[in-house]
């Protein structure tokens, strides 16, 4: 199982390192957006979180050089991911909310997506989560809201010229990566309790599943790079 892990994680890194970096040329040919600039920056902020944290508990337990870690809240990398699911949906809902053309909405979204910051925040300090267990609610209200403005960017995209060539557009591939990788993988994530040596069945199906989401998500992340690359603008 643990030979599993390590492969697995492996790979789910090399694709996120490709999306940045693609996009990172991206960048770097053309003069992009201030939303673009960002999303490429939080795939690296992404980059660091997975191979620092990620890869630190596996480290801890195996290797004696970071033996002296075991006795502190880095033996578990739960914390962090739990502060990092409330970033990411928060941008990624952001990211699309900047899209909208209803000024209205606009505002009421961002103030939603306020709120949910404050509340998830708030979440973390209860007893019966705490940052050291997976806060379900946090992830799974988080994904109701990002599911909600990416049916209100593809209801104006279809009330626009924009749908002629949606598959131009890098939102649009983002907003397809995202939807597979929330709706496939999170499900499954709320089993996560059962994520534990003495159940190397779900552990493995669970890591199976994690990497084909993550491979397909930041698989389209690249391919809407590489769209953007050859028309010379990201929407």
């Amino acid at each position: 199982m643990y030979k599993l892990v390590v492969i697995t994680q492996i790979i789910i890194n090399f694709f996120e390192i490709i999306a940045a970096v693609v996009g990172t040329i991206f960048l770097i040919k053309y003069r992009a957006n201030y939303l673009f600039r960002y999303f490429v920056i939080f795939l690296w902020f992404t980059v660091f979180i997975e191979i620092v944290f990620g890869w630190l508990p596996t480290c801890i337990h195996y290797l004696d050089f970071f033996s002296g870690l075991k006795n502190t809240i880095f033996v578990k990398n739960t914390w962090i991911y739990n502060v990092y699911d409330i970033i990411s949906y928060s941008f990624y809902c952001f990211f699309f909310i900047s899209l909208f053309d209803n000024i209205k909405l606009k505002k009421m979204s961002k103030y939603l997506i306020m709120i949910y910051i404050i509340g998830s925040i708030l979440n973390l300090f209860f007893p019966e989560f705490s940052f050291e267990n997976n806060s379900y609610a946090n992830f799974i209200i988080g994904t109701l809201i990002l599911i909600l403005v990416i049916s209100y960017y593809y209801y104006q995209l279809l009330q626009s010229d924009l749908i002629l060539d949606f598959y131009k557009s890098f939102p649009f591939y983002v907003s397809i990566g995202l939807l597979v990788f929330n709706l496939i993988l999170n499900p499954i994530a709320i089993y996560q309790s059962y994520y534990d040596p003495k159940n190397p069945e779900f552990v493995e199906v669970y890591r199976y599943i994690l990497t084909a989401t993550n491979i397909f998500m930041y698989t389209c992340y690249s391919i809407g790079f590489v769209v953007c690359l050859k028309k010379n603008k990201s929407y």
